[in-house]
């Protein structure tokens, strides 16, 4: 089996993008203030929202930035809406979801849906509530040319907003998907929030009277249809926390959601009419009672009157199932708050070919700020199964997580080799990274000879010997993660810091040659 394992490591190892420097890390020069959406349009331009009910248009290589709209009645909260119980006093604002119209490169068809919070009230009796918007692009002059608002007085809270905005086609017809939260403080983490916690919002995820908890459906004209799960309803499915993230599959034709859980149970959730994922009555997976009562309401759930094949939906994947302890720091919680996601359907990164690529905003004591892939099974309603040399999912760019910040949102070039990311929070500015991807360069020759390699299995240090000088060593564990990378300048190397297993070592000479060999550690503990 080791043998197996090592040949199948030695053929990963040089066509994998994982090793090799495949990906390059840039930043553009645009400065953001805190982004929220990113997309890459038709026009071979990013654009993107920032706080301030801003869109802006950035020029992917150059990084030139201009705002091309502001919304006029941009509202981001006010303290006449605090309570004294809540620990954010401010009504819940700057969720600026937005997605382009499927022929956007056609001036007919040049708009932009938009969806940010204003006042639906007055000065001096506020109230916050989310719009969306249908502006219109010209091309030609590079302005805003039209403005409608399709929706408002969409629900706001205290917090689990939601608030991102998809396009996709049901049976061939594109339509407009967004996502609203619970806006409910968990009353596990926030017990005093609300002095009634029957009148919490969470409870109302369920209830598709309410609009809070959901995600909906509408024409691209801000209308019904006729087909929604509940007639004159934009309801689409209920029972969600806070649904963050829109992933449409253009391959097998699925939406996904992407939403926090509370102090567990992150989700990624196939999206199908009329259902019900959970919240606040059940957690992650259906097949677990993890908290108390989950099991028994699944067995005895009822369908929801007038909804057509109602039942309970479990996730396609659940982050951190296990319970935390009740006082847990937030640090400490099994959390990712997964942000968004997109697609990835090419081929230009075959290992990602079918992949979720999904962001995460949590810095944690377990966690990182990284892009979690997903790898789908052919149906796209399943992950494909993980192995020791390819698990599922596979962890991008934590290294970097310091310098990105928050991920905020993600988007691909055209051609599948670029990736853009939005942050918030990194080491000096609000910005766009980009991971430039490149195949792997195996530098020569493969070769097991010419190195000699001793003692193996080892303890606390080897040593190694070759008749031709060598400039670089690094070492991999059997999931494919570099573990050990270091200049030559000894010929001997500590190991004693290395956990007990096998490994492959891969030396590089003056010649550009790489030579492999399997390392067995032992006895250090």
């Amino acid at each position: 089996m080791i043998v197996k394992r090592f040949i199948i490591f030695l053929v990963l190892l040089f066509t994998r993008p994982a090793f090799g420097q495949s990906f390059t890390r840039s930043e553009l020069s645009a400065t953001l203030s805190t982004p929220w959406e990113i997309c890459y349009g038709a026009d071979k331009y990013l654009w993107l929202t920032e706080s301030g009910g801003r869109i802006a248009r950035v020029d992917p290589q150059t990084g030139d930035k201009t705002i091309v709209f502001v919304a006029p009645d941009y509202f981001s909260g006010s303290v006449l809406e605090a309570s004294p119980n809540c620990f954010r006093p401010v009504i819940g604002a700057g969720n600026l979801g937005m997605a382009m119209h499927p022929q956007f490169s056609d001036p007919a068809f040049s708009f932009i849906y938009f969806l940010h919070s204003y006042n639906h009230g007055t000065d001096n009796a506020p109230q916050t509530r989310f719009k969306i918007r249908r502006i219109k692009w010209d091309a030609g002059s590079k302005q805003i040319v039209g403005d409608t608002t399709l929706v408002k007085n969409i629900s706001n809270g205290y917090d689990h907003f939601g608030g991102r905005v998809l396009i996709a086609p049901v049976g061939g017809k594109p339509f407009l998907f967004y996502t609203i939260g619970d806006h409910g403080i968990s009353e596990t983490n926030s017990p005093d929030c609300y002095t009634k916690q029957s009148d919490n919002p969470n409870h109302k995820a369920q209830d598709p009277a309410f609009d809070n908890g959901k995600v909906h459906r509408i024409n691209l004209d801000g209308s019904v249809p006729a087909d929604n799960p509940i007639p004159e309803n934009s309801f689409y499915t209920r029972g969600h926390r806070n649904p963050q993230g829109l992933i449409y599959n253009n391959t097998r034709g699925i939406i996904y959601d992407v939403e926090h859980g509370d102090r567990t149970d992150d989700e990624i959730n196939v999206l199908k009419a009329g259902l019900n994922y959970g919240w606040k009555n059940v957690r992650g997976y259906l097949n677990d009672d993890n908290y108390l009562g989950e099991l028994a309401y699944i067995n005895s759930y009822t369908p929801y009157p007038g909804i057509a094949g109602d039942k309970i939906e479990g996730p396609l994947y659940a982050w951190c199932t296990t319970p935390q302890p009740a006082d847990a720091d937030f640090l400490d919680w099994c959390t990712v708050a997964p942000s968004d996601g997109v697609y990835y359907g090419g081929t230009a990164i075959p290992e990602w070919s079918n992949s979720l690529l999904v962001t995460t905003l949590k810095d944690g004591a377990n966690t990182d700020m990284e892009v979690y892939c997903f790898k789908l099974g052919a149906d796209g309603l399943s992950l494909a199964p993980p192995s020791v040399t390819a698990p599922n999912p596979e962890r991008w760019f934590g290294a970097d997580q310091k310098l990105n910040g928050r991920l905020r949102d993600i988007a691909l070039s055209p051609d599948g080799t670029k990736i853009f990311l939005i942050n918030n929070g990194g080491t000096d500015r609000d910005k766009i990274t980009v991971y430039t991807y490149s195949p792997a360069v195996t530098g020569g020759n493969v070769s097991s000879g010419e190195l000699n390699l001793w003692p193996n299995p080892a303890g606390n240090e080897i040593n190694i010997s070759s008749p031709v000088s060598l400039i670089k060593l690094s070492v991999y564990n059997f999931s494919g993660e570099l573990v050990r990378e270091q200049d030559l300048n000894t010929n001997a190397v500590t190991v004693s810091n290395l956990p007990d297993g096998v490994y492959i070592l891969v030396a590089e000479n003056i010649h550009a040659n790489r030579i492999i060999k399997k390392l067995i550690v032992k006895n250090n503990g």
